[in-house]
């Protein structure tokens, strides 16, 4: 009982102590919790939103996904963390305090709570209010109550742990400028470190995957308390690894525990003497100081490294770099000029060891660049390749909390190395093999790329190896060479790369509403299922041009080129689509209903006769015959005249015959021209309008074409124009 109300009597005074702060915090508190619920409610009540999106916006407003809580979270933990132990600064307080006959575990404990129990107060009280609000809104409390309780939950154990941070940062120090520095430290010093270790990653190896988690990016919020914080709002926002964020919150106790009980023991053998020192332990200078230096000596190399990539110029940096930071740490522990140059060995040892650094990724010392698995312990392994699957939208439709209709968005590579595996990884080693020795035979400081010619073709590609002991590798490598390799046609006509490519292979009959066909401007809804009554022809579609996909082969995509586009409508889509109809908002989910075209090759026969069944005239699609003009704009080579505005022509229009077919013979249509990864070329292209006749009706449809294949008399005329003659 004593020991309670000696605890209570000292919680009482320190309280007494910082009024200032205990008002600081609650009215930020008031102005973000009540008030701000009070302007949420007002203005969805003006706009007369439903009930459902009103509570999710309250829920949003009282849980975690408030940035202003954040926000605040973040500055409250500085300003308690230290107000609570500001007098372990002044050594006329100090002496008062360690004066009083109270022993030093029950002062320390009592000033530690007190910075918890006043957050925790004044975010407890204006939750309550904020709740009032509500509940005057004649809306019941107990709908947002979840969300609040949880949110109330999570934000207090991690102010908690940055309090604990800031504490910790101030019995270290003997100077409030210097702790709140130190607090800095804690929170930032890792993840510069790792940011810079992640750029010296990017900029060194050949073989990076910037688009995936490197090491450095993995262990950003295991080192930075303010980084855990972040994560950790991140993974309860998602919704998702439930098991993963229990996990995670409950490491954050525990490592909140950890700091507090050294801070108590540091508190323990903490002098008096120490108010007014820059460090309170003189064996915490070294500890801190080595590897700032270390960390700003890395910055200056790598920053002159950026300007001249140089290696003289990165040592340059380096020593500016150490001297600099070295020098300007001993001037704050000593607070004297004399003092520079201290510790000069720990400064070269620091040089030393961040020039380690910078090599090791210069020279790439631990082998990343030609590291290659051995073939026996890959499970298997997931290709992506540039430029092949830009044009496809992957990703998914969700649907928020008015019940509106959004597309999430994955990249291609993302989804492709994640859906993607490949047994036969015989090909794709080849490749990889290739690419390393080329990458060795480069000179490391070179940034030039070798130019290929017209007969070549330079292969960006991302490999994901997924090893047997559950180990994934991911690298990116860049392999020039012929047009066609051996090993590419193996890998694209192999199934499992076809059906992690194309989502549309694994497209089922009963997530398909219709089918819809495209050229050019014009889409086409050729197989619609009312209730039931298309559904076979829908199904029979489906299965038809994904077996005509699965069979495309590299050989034939060589020759041919799209010359119209298919949807398989999904469910959500149509749901999308209907509730557009129906609000005669023909703008709204645009975003989501036209994602998922896939090409039309000519060789797919079975597909084409279907549409044909459907009253589709594809006929005309690929038919040079019907062609009457063509109409190349010469605006597009506007960059090439001195003097284009005394042009007296807008056009140069073609209408011989045998030209025309000449031309319509290796174009594209320019809609579908990024969707066969092997006509590409290096060559320029140019596009132009092509004017059809067909049963007494006329239509225009845009192409492109390589310079290089136009006819000579075609090519001549435009070289003159581009000249200005």
């Amino acid at each position: 009982m004593t020991s309670r109300n000696l605890f209570f009597n000292l919680s009482k005074e320190d309280g007494k102590q910082r009024l200032w702060s205990m008002a600081v915090a609650f009215l930020m508190f008031f102005f973000i919790l009540p008030v701000g619920t009070a302007l949420v409610l007002d203005e969805n009540i003006k706009q007369e939103m439903n009930h459902q999106y009103i509570i999710s916006e309250l829920q949003e407003w009282l849980g975690i996904q408030n940035g202003f809580m954040v926000a605040l979270i973040i500055f409250l933990s500085l300003i308690m963390g230290v107000t609570s132990f500001s007098y372990l600064h002044s050594r006329q307080k100090v002496d008062f305090y360690h004066g009083i006959p109270v022993n030093r575990k029950h002062l320390f404990w009592a000033n530690y709570m007190n910075g918890i129990l006043i957050a925790a107060a004044a975010f407890g009280i204006n939750l309550l209010l904020a709740l009032g609000v509500i509940g005057a809104n004649r809306i019941s409390p107990v709908e947002v109550a979840g969300a609040s309780f949880t949110g109330f939950l999570f934000f207090l154990i991690h102010y908690t742990m940055l309090y604990t941070v800031t504490v910790l940062a101030m019995i270290l120090t003997g100077n409030i400028l210097i702790g709140i520095f130190g607090t800095l430290v804690f929170n930032f010093y890792s993840l510069c470190l790792l940011f810079v270790l992640e750029l010296s990653y990017n900029q060194f190896f050949y073989t990076s995957y910037e688009e995936g988690k490197t090491v450095f990016h993995r262990l950003m919020d295991k080192f930075s308390p303010i980084a855990l914080f972040f994560a950790n709002i991140e993974k309860v926002k998602s919704g998702e690894y439930s098991g993963e964020v229990l996990l995670r919150i409950t490491a954050v106790i525990i490592v909140t525990a950890m700091i507090a009980f050294l801070s108590f023991w540091l508190y323990k053998k903490r002098g008096s003497e120490a108010a007014g020192k820059a460090m309170a332990f003189k064996i915490s200078m070294p500890i801190i100081r080595i590897p700032i230096v270390i960390l700003i000596s890395l910055c200056g190399s790598l920053f002159f490294w950026f300007i001249h990539s140089s290696l003289g110029w990165a040592v340059f940096g380096l020593v500016c770099g150490a001297l600099l930071s070295h020098c300007f740490i001993e001037i704050i522990y000593h607070f004297e000029f004399r003092k520079l140059f201290s510790h000069w060995k720990q400064m070269i040892v620091s040089a030393v060891f961040a020039g380690a650094l910078f090599c090791s990724f210069r020279y790439d010392f631990f082998g990343f660049d030609s590291y290659i698995p051995e073939e026996s312990s890959i499970k298997s392994v997931a290709v992506s390749f540039d430029d092949t699957a830009d044009w496809i939208s992957y990703g998914d439709i969700w649907q928020d909390a008015e019940g509106d209709y959004n597309w999430r968005y994955i990249s291609s590579n993302e989804y492709i190395l994640n859906h993607m595996e490949l047994k036969d990884t015989v090909p794709v080693l080849a490749l990889v093999r290739e690419a390393v020795e080329r990458n060795q035979r480069l000179d490391r400081s070179s940034t030039t790329k070798r130019d290929t010619g017209d007969n070549e073709r330079t292969y960006r590609f991302l490999v994901k190896y997924t090893m047997k002991n559950g180990k994934s590798i991911y690298r990116s490598y860049e392999l020039s060479g012929e047009k066609i390799r051996p090993e590419i046609v193996r890998i694209y006509e192999n199934p499992n790369f076809l059906n992690a490519v194309y989502p549309v292979l694994t497209q089922t009959p009963e997530d398909t509403a219709w089918v819809r066909v495209g050229r050019g401007a014009l889409r086409n809804v050729v197989s619609l299922d009312r209730n039931g009554t298309d559904k076979a022809m829908t199904e029979k579609i489906l299965m038809t041009y994904q077996e005509d996909l699965k069979n495309l082969k590299v050989e034939t995509m060589q020759k041919e080129n799209p010359v119209g586009s298919i949807q398989f409508v999904t469910r959500k889509q149509a749901d999308a689509e209907t509730k557009r109809t129906e609000s005669q908002n023909y703008w709204q989910y645009g975003d989501v209903t036209e994602r998922g075209y896939y090409p039309i090759y000519p060789s797919f026969r079975n597909t084409l006769e279907l549409l044909k069944e459907c009253q589709v005239d594809v006929d005309s699609w690929n038919n040079p015959e019907q062609i009457k003009e063509i109409n190349i704009d010469l605006t597009q080579f506007a960059e090439y005249m001195y003097s284009f505005e005394k042009q007296d022509m807008q056009y140069l229009t073609i209408t011989d015959p045998k030209m025309l077919m000449e031309i319509m013979e290796k174009a594209s249509v320019e809609e579908y021209s990024n969707m066969n990864p092997f006509i590409t070329d290096r060559s320029e292209r140019i596009s132009f309008s092509a004017v059809s006749e067909s049963a007494g009706s006329k239509s225009e449809m845009k192409y492109t074409i390589p310079l290089n294949q136009l006819p000579q008399s075609v090519t001549e005329n435009i070289e003159k124009i581009k000249r200005g003659v």
